[in-house]
């Protein structure tokens, strides 16, 4: 999946995401509370209405258009462009334990060019090719309801490879032994031939990325070998990733990182070694065709791992079909970034807005561009 752009109003807050156009590679700056983090929390809540069923909770206006991979491993590789919209109005009722109010969706449509693929106005819903459509949840997308049949199926797929916040969220959670045995089993009985179901069930998994180290390790050998020798770049130190049996968490399984002969579990490793350990993990396992968000980049990252770090995902950035929204305030990173991928994000009485650098002359030379960040920021507080 490749998202061209998306716009957002929340209708009770008044918050407004004005369209952002995306690139490839998009590095969101701007002061604090410009909206960064906002615009990739309303892209990862929005996927997950679609893609695993979540309710809405507020009273809002999504519209979103991306580009979805027919088959990335084989020659045809075409793209096929749509724009999803969905709209919801009053809220009725706490909806499958959730703290606050579902809230009824009252439009939602989807269009490829000038095709209408399904729409929906409160409960009158059409779908192409459908004469007969049953009754539906009044807070569910059509795309979740119908994501067994085509051409949802393969559309709520690529929505489930985007690693997105509420994916990395989960990433250090520790796992259920039996979950362990259970995708280790699956994967087992997957055939070679058959790598690609691989790598999608890797990408999909909404478990935590010690899983994906560990299957990898199992099954995946030239992929993990490279996944270690990014590790080993930073930390020379470590000789071995994988899961194991917690000694803290009865019945579960946790990240193990052996350094220099002893073992270490997940809690007794440094926060910077693990979320570089999670980047990596992510950049060689569920980065296929898709895109990947990273939320403050710097956070937890040493001087020691910044450089390799940045240096990874510019490189997965030049692969076909690899896309990154990344949001950013440390100098380092953002003067890795080429000028041509930010996109400045401010925010004036509730609406978000973006803008591309080089529109505000910023980028004149390499050694001034993060200067005239700084410049174009103080002049936006004026």
């Amino acid at each position: 999946m490749f998202i061209e752009w998306m716009e957002y109003e929340n209708k009770t807050t008044g918050q407004q995401i004005r369209r952002i156009e995306f690139q490839r590679m998009n590095l969101l700056v701007g002061p604090s509370a410009a909206g960064k983090t906002q615009i990739l929390r309303v892209l990862s809540e929005f996927l997950l209405v679609a893609s695993y069923g979540q309710s809405i909770a507020s009273e809002c206006r999504f519209q979103i258009g991306f580009r979805m991979h027919k088959d990335p491993y084989t020659a045809d590789a075409a793209e096929k462009g749509f724009v999803w919209e969905i709209e919801t109005g009053g809220a009725y009722g706490l909806q499958g334990g959730q703290d606050s109010p579902a809230h009824v969706i009252v439009r939602e449509c989807l269009t490829s060019g000038e095709e209408l693929v399904f729409s929906r106005r409160d409960e009158i819903i059409a779908i192409e090719g459908y004469d007969r459509i049953p009754s539906i949840a009044r807070d569910k997308s059509i795309f979740y309801v119908f994501q067994g049949n085509e051409p949802f199926a393969s559309i709520v797929q690529d929505m489930k490879l985007v690693s997105s916040l509420y994916k990395q969220q989960e990433a250090f959670t520790p796992i259920l032994a039996k979950w362990v045995g259970d995708f280790t089993e699956t994967f087992r009985d997957i055939k070679q031939e058959m790598k690609r179901t691989r790598t999608h069930l890797l990408a999909e998994s909404t478990l935590p990325v010690g899983l994906d180290i560990h299957l990898a390790k199992l099954h995946m050998q030239s992929s993990f070998a490279d996944f270690l020798m990014d590790v080993q770049d930073v930390f020379p130190e470590i000789e071995d990733v994988d899961l194991a049996a917690s000694t803290v968490y009865s019945g579960k399984y946790v990240i193990r990182v052996r350094i220099d002969g002893r073992d270490l579990e997940q809690q007794d490793v440094s926060s910077g070694m693990l979320r570089t350990i999670c980047i990596f993990a992510l950049l060689h396992f569920r980065c296929r065709h898709t895109a990947i968000f990273f939320d403050e980049l710097e956070n937890s990252l040493g001087i020691n791992c910044l450089d390799s770090v940045v240096e990874r995902i510019r490189l997965k950035s030049a692969e076909e079909g690899t896309q990154f929204l990344l949001t950013s305030h440390h100098p380092y990173i953002i003067n890795q970034i080429p000028v041509s991928d930010w996109l400045l994000i401010s925010q004036d009485k509730g609406i978000i807005t973006s803008k591309k650098a080089a529109d505000v002359g910023i980028g004149r030379t390499r050694r001034e561009q993060f200067m005239d960040l700084l410049n174009y920021m103080m002049r936006q507080k004026r």
